[in-house]
């Protein structure tokens, strides 16, 4: 049995709009150019529901389809250290794919400039700024979660897809 460790892509709610995720983070919603009008509160709710994550919304835009809209989806700040947990998942996956092994000493800084990486789309998504999370705070965190996901995926043998940044 498949152990879903990172979602990625797109995924209807129960009103009929759709949802898209990156390494397991709402990033984005759309209309389907469907015209559908839904309360902003009822809209968030059923994307907190999806993906265990309170979001704003952005500024509605037209979207890649004739009379689609689309706007872009911001998780709570609060929730930062829960969007780099899910970014260490997803860079585990990752590693996994690529080298079959989990990470060790012989990795030189692959983990600690994937966490670099992750650390400012974790911002992005949460729509903060460089002060405003000290970087080095969660670094225990973020690698202890990294390569905990990597010894459980190369034992498993079970690696999800990943879509690289």
């Amino acid at each position: 049995m498949s152990t879903r460790t990172v979602r990625n892509g797109w995924e209807r709610l129960p009103n009929g709009f759709d949802v898209e995720f990156r390494h397991d983070i709402p990033v984005r919603l759309s209309d389907n150019g469907r015209g559908m009008t839904v309360p902003e509160e009822v809209l968030l709710e059923e994307v907190a529901a999806l993906g265990k994550l309170h979001v704003s919304l952005g500024d509605w835009e037209a979207g890649e389809r004739d009379g689609e809209r689309e706007a872009s989806l911001y998780v709570a700040s609060g929730e930062f250290s829960e969007v780099l947990r899910r970014l260490a998942t997803a860079s585990a996956a990752l590693f996994v794919e690529r080298y079959h092994k989990p990470v060790g000493n012989a990795d030189v800084d692959w983990d600690r400039l994937e966490y670099l990486k992750d650390f400012e789309t974790a911002l992005e998504c949460c729509r903060l700024s460089e002060g405003d999370v000290d970087r080095a705070s969660s670094l225990d965190e973020y690698l202890e979660t990294m390569h905990s996901e990597t010894r459980r995926l190369a034992q498993s043998g079970d690696v999800p897809p990943v879509e690289p940044e």
